[in-house]
């Protein structure tokens, strides 16, 4: 970057970060009132301010496009305002080169809060439902009535109630060979310890029995009893504690990682499927998110005040937001291409921008 372009980051960076800080202060806020009304003698003030902090890198990735904007939209309108973006346009900078020089502080900003969005914000997200659990006395809600399913090519597992990411309650495993069911394993609890161990097992075996070929078949079964026993399980604590996150606080390898583990059992994955793509579409909307401010700030040039900017900002980003939401949703629903749901609001939001552009520069 030269000079120019650092300045122009900078102003884009300092107004930015400036918004984040006032939508994370309000977040907060409400997140601690919300906790507050939840004070037991376990979950205590302190607890639930912690609570609270552990939020911040979950909320703070999830309104960045929209920070992003707002702040944008200030920076560069206050640069309007004092007449340095006519300056530069005199002086030779294009529209197309200003942008250029704005979406490269964007990008860095976008790098900074993907790497919060995959490593810091999941783990945080993760601590902060288990820790609040655990002072509340909860289980979790995948355990609360019809249990955890799992499926592959050699075990059907019931999982009757998750207490926790290392404790397990009423397993029932069915054995598979050819197809059918050949044994079934039914444990009071499991427990893991760097491996999964289960206590108080019921092992029957089934056997099919045919005398002979004009007697019908039959299965015969042997029931054996064990304190307890040690067996490989395809769930680890981590996917248990992730299943209990909704997707969209999921890390983009988690996210695919799930994908494919509801697909090869037969489960619907589309939540996490969109949510996946979702991700991926960010850099997108960072565009689209820059795009649209160039036309608002160099087609009108005339004073405008910082509070119209604001609100003009906001009604943006939470318009794009909702048809966003509302499109991933229809698509989830109807079983429409999950792939251009997520990607659509963000290219008709660019071409718009674009069109719009042409018309200013």
């Amino acid at each position: 970057m030269n000079r120019i372009e650092r300045y122009l980051g900078g102003v884009v960076l300092s107004h930015s970060l400036l918004v984040m800080l006032v939508l994370m202060v309000i977040f907060s806020f409400f997140e601690f009132m919300n906790q507050v009304g939840k004070l037991t003698d376990s979950y205590t003030l302190g607890l639930g301010a912690f609570y609270t902090l552990l939020k911040v890198p979950v909320y703070s990735y999830e309104v960045f496009p929209i920070v992003l904007l707002i702040g944008t939209l200030m920076g560069l309108g206050s640069l309007a305002n004092q007449s340095e973006l006519t300056v530069l346009r005199v002086t030779g900078w294009s529209i197309k080169r200003i942008l250029w020089a704005v979406l490269k502080t964007a990008f860095l900003m976008w790098l900074v809060m993907a790497i919060i969005g995959e490593f810091v914000a999941p783990k945080s997200e993760a601590y902060a439902k288990k820790m609040r659990a655990e002072a509340l006395n909860q289980s979790f809600s995948i355990g609360s009535s019809n249990g955890l399913w799992v499926k592959d090519d050699y075990q059907y597992i019931h999982v009757g109630r998750v207490i926790s990411s290392q404790d397990l309650r009423n397993i029932e495993i069915y054995d598979l060979k050819d197809g059918k069911v050949s044994g079934l394993i039914q444990a009071k609890q499991a427990h893991y310890d760097g491996v999964w161990t289960f206590k108080k097992v019921k092992y029957i075996n089934l056997k099919a029995v045919q005398p002979s070929e004009q007697m019908p078949k039959y299965y015969d079964y042997a029931t054996v009893h064990y304190d307890e026993m040690t067996r490989s399980f395809p769930l680890k604590p981590e996917d248990l504690t992730n299943l209990d996150i909704e997707t969209r606080y999921l890390s983009g390898w988690d996210l695919y990682h799930y994908v494919e583990f509801l697909q090869e059992n037969d489960l619907d994955a589309s939540s996490y499927l969109l949510s996946f793509w979702r991700k991926v579409a960010t850099p997108l909307v960072v565009l689209a998110m820059i795009a649209v401010v160039f036309p608002l700030i160099f087609g009108s040039m005339r004073q405008v005040s910082v509070g119209q900017r604001i609100f003009l900002g906001v009604l943006i980003g939470m318009g794009f937001h909702l048809i966003n939401q509302l499109i991933g949703n229809v698509s989830v629903v109807y079983q429409l291409p999950i792939v251009l749901a997520a990607i659509a609001p963000s290219i008709a939001l660019l071409l718009f921008s674009w069109y719009w552009l042409r018309r200013v520069d």
